[in-house]
């Protein structure tokens, strides 16, 4: 069985010991693994049943790979229904993974879930949904079902959640083609959150509204009716209320909100040697720093602003090439925010694309309509939302995260690596962003 490890997982308290599974389970390691379980854990195998404790989960590792062998592969990746990472096994026929519930670093309960529940939506990869949103378009009330999601939170058991029936619009494969799905759902009382959102597998798609329907229907409506529903389109229903985040900043971020800040005046005045006036833990070596302000005035289809070194003819745009710094997090973070300054700048038609809107306060995400339904606290749990540096043990290398949200893509997390050479040059390398949220506009410049 082949193991692949994604490269962008968040550093959360669940990663080491997820890896750490998948590892001794692709290798049936059993005596191992043993020691990361807990002596009374239990397997929760989805909408069937349950086994009790460590003996049985280990025999059932072992008759499980008995019957697949090595038709599978396994890969560790991160699930954005749960904010951690997923053991996730594909085969030709098969899509399923395990979310694993930690406890004093020992793995207390696993589920064996299916990936995906609808050819149209509804998987673990996919943000849940708020509580203000499930009461709106879930209200009937049914009894707990057993065998399902457990809070991601408290870890409270499915037949322990609240549970409520509804019906729940997805787009189809189709453009501008609805399908309503009834779903079963689950909320934590003690935490406040979504647990799940499943289509209700005894009833087929219960609703499809094609595009020329939804104007249909749309048109017979107020703007005071049209606006209860997402997007002003016959569908899902608005949150009966929001899930705020609450004011939440940090250090590296106060400090990018300020550089952003005098970027505005830098771009205003074109002064770029004011640049360093703030990004005092960096030098550059002979060269005058320029700058290009994004205009009209252009003969390509859009235009950018960035810094550069050189003259008109012959311009250096790898900044970083020119620049010297010691070994810090100040450093690397005020490298990021230099490397990156052309996504805050003016920009001209298809230059657009780059712009980007840094997550330096967490509340500032309650305003961004494309996230009016979903529940992204597990976001904020696992502090993934605010910027983050990383220093190795050497000092020669650091790790730079920072989340930003980009209308053609959503909400990304950024990963940029830094090595710090032994002559005060720095070498930068690029590495995958995680998407947190999958998102694009309508808008095509």
């Amino acid at each position: 069985m082949k193991l692949v490890i994604q490269s962008n997982i968040p550093d959360t308290a669940s990663k080491e010991i997820t890896i750490s599974f998948a590892k001794l389970f692709v290798n049936a390691e059993y005596s191992e693994l043993r020691k990361i379980l807990s002596e009374d854990v239990y397997i929760i195998i989805y909408n069937r049943e349950r086994k009790y404790g460590v003996e049985a989960v280990l025999e059932y590792f072992k008759d499980w790979q008995s019957r697949v062998g090595d038709t599978f592969e396994c890969e560790v990746r991160w699930s954005a229904q749960f904010s951690r990472p997923e053991i996730y096994f594909i085969s030709d026929e098969f899509k399923q993974a395990y979310i694993l519930s930690i406890d004093n670093s020992k793995i207390t309960k696993i589920l064996l879930t299916p990936r995906s529940f609808s050819v149209v939506g509804f998987s673990i990869d996919e943000v849940p949904y708020n509580v203000g949103f499930v009461k709106a378009n879930a209200p009937k009330e049914i009894e707990p079902l057993p065998n399902h999601y457990f809070c991601p939170v408290c870890g409270k058991d499915s037949e322990h959640l609240n549970w409520s029936e509804g019906v729940i619009f997805k787009d189809g494969p189709d453009w501008g083609r609805k399908t309503g799905f009834i779903v079963n759902v689950s909320i934590c009382p003690d935490c406040n959150i979504v647990c799940e959102a499943h289509p209700n597998r005894d009833f087929s798609r219960c609703l499809t509204m094609t595009r020329e329907q939804q104007e249909k229907i749309n048109s017979g409506m107020s703007d005071e009716e049209r606006s209860k529903y997402v997007c002003d389109s016959m569908g899902n229903k608005r949150p009966l209320f929001k899930r705020p985040l609450k004011p939440r900043s940090n250090e590296l971020s106060e400090f990018g909100r300020k550089f952003h800040k005098l970027l505005e005046k830098i771009v205003i005045d074109n002064t770029p040697e004011l640049v360093f006036s703030m990004l005092d833990k960096l030098s550059i070596s002979k060269n005058k720093l320029k700058l290009h302000v994004a205009t009209n005035q252009t003969q390509d289809i859009g235009d950018e602003s960035y810094f550069y070194i050189g003259n008109n003819e012959n311009r250096g745009f790898e900044i970083y090439k020119h620049l010297k710094a010691e070994p810090s997090i100040g450093a690397a973070w005020q490298i990021y925010l230099l490397h990156h300054a052309s996504t805050v700048m003016p920009t001209f038609w298809h230059g657009g694309y780059i712009v980007r809107d840094y997550i330096f306060d967490e509340a500032s995400l309650n305003d961004y309509i494309p996230l009016e339904c979903y529940d992204i606290s597990g976001l904020s749990r696992e502090n993934v939302l605010l910027p983050e540096v990383i220093l190795s043990a050497d000092r020669r290398t650091a790790d730079v995260y920072c989340t930003y949200w980009n209308d053609w893509k959503g909400l990304m997390r950024d990963h940029l690596r830094i090595t710090f050479l032994r002559n005060g040059r720095i070498k930068l390398t690029k590495i995958d962003p995680l998407c947190l949220f999958k998102y694009k506009c309508d808008i095509l410049f």
